[in-house]
């Protein structure tokens, strides 16, 4: 019994193995995507002002005084001074961890929200604070930006490498399926076309238990991918009626594409060994 079906068997497991890899790879890599875009976003809605107070003294009342020009400035929608513990922490790998009367020297950071709908140019912000006479630079988060948007390319492109390889291993369980059928039936399949079936007949007869091998699996792996994402989101930060809806027309295109790279190739490959019967 193990014997006999023992190579379907296998094909179930493996085209499981392979969907189930790259619903689990898809999942994660459009996680990291989202992320990366809300970083992104994050960073372009939002400027730093550093301000660089000549007295340390009275770098408490300039850092109000640069804050309150902030945000009577066209375009800005919010503007909050970062702690000086905060501004350490952010600063200490340039300053090697400086403490005490250090922190002193240290720029007051103010960060700066802008208005999503008429957002201020960091030449604006800059002028402003001149204006005052204050002392200050004021990044506008290019830098980072393109940070951002450099390791979401190349997560996108690791992304697809990855799905490109899994859809190489099920197109090449999907050809090893067809083979091995038409090895057990060959001399059957034989008979049929001496007795004048037509090929398309015998292709269908000879990939049908193969290409229901290959769905079976395909939807035992979508199910599990999706499964062990529902389980993901639960211990993480929960699940709602949206993102199950969202898991459900994924699940259905990964076991839909799976199925389809698989026995369109069995399919090629029976067609192929059906051609090579003599009439």
């Amino acid at each position: 019994m193990i014997r006999r079906h023992g190579p379907r068997l296998a094909v179930l497991v493996i085209a499981a193995a392979f969907t189930a890899l790259a619903g689990l790879v898809g999942q994660a890599g459009m996680a990291a995507l989202d992320r990366t875009e809300g970083w992104r976003a994050r960073l372009a809605g939002e400027m730093t002002a550093a301000i660089r107070p000549s007295d340390p003294a009275g770098a408490a009342a300039e850092t109000v005084r640069a804050t309150e020009v902030l945000a009577g400035t066209e375009g800005v929608a919010e503007v909050r001074a970062l702690e000086r513990s905060r501004v350490a922490e952010l600063l200490a790998p340039w300053t090697a961890g400086a403490r005490g009367p250090d922190l002193a020297t240290l720029p007051r950071l103010i960060a700066v929200e802008l208005d999503a709908r008429n957002p201020a140019r960091r030449q604006d912000l800059a002028e402003a604070l001149n204006a005052a006479g204050i002392d200050a630079v004021v990044d506008d988060h290019q830098g980072w930006q393109r940070t951002a948007a450099d390791f979401r390319h190349s997560a996108a492109v690791g992304l697809l490498a990855a799905l490109m390889l899994c859809a190489s291993g099920l197109a090449a369980i999907g050809a090893l399926a067809a083979d091995q059928d038409f090895t057990l039936r060959r001399a059957a399949l034989r008979t049929r076309v001496q007795l004048g079936d037509t090929p398309l007949a015998c292709l269908l007869s000879g990939v049908g238990p193969a290409a229901r091998d290959l769905a079976a699996g395909a939807l035992v792996g979508g199910l599990g991918a999706a499964g062990l994402g529902v389980l993901s989101g639960l211990i993480t930060s929960g699940i709602s009626t949206a993102d199950l809806i969202a898991l459900t027309w994924r699940l259905v295109a990964l076991v839909a594409s799976a199925s389809l790279i698989a026995i369109v190739c069995a399919l090629a490959i029976a067609a192929r060994r059906i051609q090579e019967l003599d009439p």
